[in-house]
């Protein structure tokens, strides 16, 4: 059952997970990939490199969504999941889910771009 549902991203309620599906491929999240690829030469923005920054992102400005989130990236999908289901971890994933729509609104302000500026070096790329 979708519990949210954007262009590029898709929180489900799969039974025994709560899964939380980045498609890097698509126009929206290409084009952010390719400009943190110009700040930082090198990056390939695919599914394990955002599963790399969303995991430093979340770490240091909101750690509580980490807790129980498992990430099982590969290609061009960034895949994240709670294992336990229970009404807070759904909220937790659609929570989750509107970070990262939220994060990619604020790219240019003190989002995605700064961090990778300022603290690329910091991230354990995949």
């Amino acid at each position: 059952m979708e519990l949210l549902k954007r262009d590029y991203l898709t929180v489900t309620d799969e039974g025994d997970t709560i899964c939380m599906t980045l498609d890097t491929s698509h126009d929206e999240v290409r084009k952010l990939g390719q400009k943190m690829s110009e700040i930082r030469p090198g990056l390939r923005m695919d599914g394990k490199d955002w599963e790399a920054f969303l995991q430093y992102y979340f770490e240091a400005n909101n750690p509580s969504l980490l807790k129980d989130l498992v990430f099982d990236s590969e290609g061009d999908i960034c895949r994240a999941s709670y294992k336990k289901i229970s009404a807070f971890t759904r909220a937790k994933g659609v929570s989750l889910g509107k970070y990262i729509m939220t994060l990619f609104g604020e790219a240019e302000e003190k989002g995605l771009f700064c961090v990778v500026r300022d603290e690329g070096d910091f991230i354990d790329w995949k």
